[in-house]
């Protein structure tokens, strides 16, 4: 199996913060970053308005370990992470996201 090289940027310089991490020679890309840098991801549009992959991540003291995982696709991150953020706000959903 041949190698992959893989590159990864600290959006902010720091390892906790957003980042993103391309695979030479794909097009895809990973972004990655803790819910309150929400609104840097989503300032980057060259990731939050394509379609993709995500992964929600939280608390729930009634799953496994106490955390729940939701993994959704979409046809644009931006519009789904921003409809995830509002219910979260709003409590609409009743999800630890």
């Amino acid at each position: 199996m041949a190698g992959k090289q893989l590159r990864l940027f600290l959006v902010d310089g720091t390892p906790g913060g957003l980042t993103t991490l391309e695979i030479v020679n794909w097009t895809g890309r990973l972004v990655s970053g803790p819910r309150s840098d929400l609104a840097q991801l989503l300032s980057r549009e060259g990731e939050s308005r394509r379609p993709g992959v995500y992964m929600l991540i939280g608390d729930d003291e009634t799953a496994v370990a106490g955390t729940r995982l939701y993994v959704g696709e979409t046809d644009e991150i931006a519009g789904r992470l921003k409809t995830h953020q509002h219910e979260v706000r709003g409590k609409t959903s009743g999800r630890p996201w």
